[in-house]
């Protein structure tokens, strides 16, 4: 009797999980990097460009894994 799971693998699914997290993390230190920028601090452009570059990163990596369905 099919399950309706065939073919699904375990690590796939973990795989996807663990770059959900890393690219939450990466947007949220993205946000962080970027308000800390705009506070008038030493190097604050610095800050601002590198958290543009964590958050981009965030919504490119779970994008790499991607394929048409």
């Amino acid at each position: 009797m099919p399950t309706g799971t065939e073919g699904r693998d375990v690590a796939d699914r973990a795989g996807a999980v663990a770059r959900f997290v890393v690219a939450f993390v990466l947007f949220v230190g993205g946000l962080v990097l970027m308000g800390s920028g705009m506070s008038g601090v030493d190097g604050g452009v610095w800050l601002f460009v590198g958290g543009l570059a964590a958050s981009t990163l965030a919504f490119a990596l779970p994008m790499s894994g991607a394929t048409e369905r």
